[in-house]
């Protein structure tokens, strides 16, 4: 189940002000994308509010949210596309911010949708828009987002990783020294190939099951009883 919307207004800013901002131009409230949530972002949605019947509060909460969304599948062009490419990249999935919904963001809503438990039908409708920006949470540094994956993995706490899977989290797990890493690659071809990168820490081995990064990776935590 999806969170509760991330609250939006003066002060804030990252991704989801961004996707804000990219909705905002699409519904006719044109702004400047920049990620800063000002008083022209401000006063662009007050105008919106009130043109939808809502409260012109110029906050982006639980009413202002769902008002905003725009359903964008296969086909689809423009700012609202822009919007939800650019929260698929900055959780570590590797497509082009063109503003064009074609193969590349069809496989990667997909790929999203299959990793959070939803319909992988690859349309970004209501539910795939709230987990895409109520669902992530954006640690201060890759470093931290690596051991909040390494961690949340390591005890079978899919959900939680997910929260933090970004690529750079996910490259510093793999390169990093937090233990050893089995990965397992598999290929279009329906073949695996599979590689151990070992990292040693003097803790007590143990085995987890695998589990499938954002880049599509298969990979197990274990820790080795060795020493660096």
């Amino acid at each position: 189940m999806a969170s509760d919307w991330p609250v939006q207004q003066v002060g804030s800013s990252g991704e989801d002000v961004r996707t804000v901002q990219y909705l905002l131009t699409h519904h006719g409230h044109p702004v400047t994308v920049d990620a800063i949530f000002g008083p022209m972002t401000e006063g662009a949605l007050q105008s919106f509010q009130a043109a939808h019947g809502l409260v012109a509060d110029g906050i982006v909460g639980v009413q202002t949210w769902p008002a905003l969304l725009v359903q964008v599948s296969s086909g689809s062009s423009g700012d609202a596309v822009l919007a939800a490419q650019g929260q698929l990249r900055t959780q570590g999935w590797r497509l082009a911010a063109d503003g064009v919904f074609g193969p590349q963001t069809n496989r990667s809503v997909r790929d999203f949708q299959v990793a959070h438990g939803l319909i992988d039908d690859g349309v970004v409708g209501p539910l795939t828009w709230q987990v895409l920006v109520a669902d992530f949470g954006r640690l201060p540094t890759p470093d931290a987002s690596a051991d909040h994956l390494f961690d949340a993995w390591g005890g079978d706490d899919r959900r939680s990783g997910l929260e933090n899977a970004t690529q750079a989290a996910v490259d510093l797990v793999l390169r990093g020294g937090r233990g050893a890493l089995d990965v397992q690659r598999t290929h279009s071809s329906g073949r695996d190939t599979s590689s151990a990168r070992t990292h040693t820490k003097g803790e007590p081995s143990t085995s987890r099951s695998a589990a499938t990064t954002p880049t599509g990776t298969t990979w197990s935590p274990r820790r080795s009883s060795s020493t660096d």
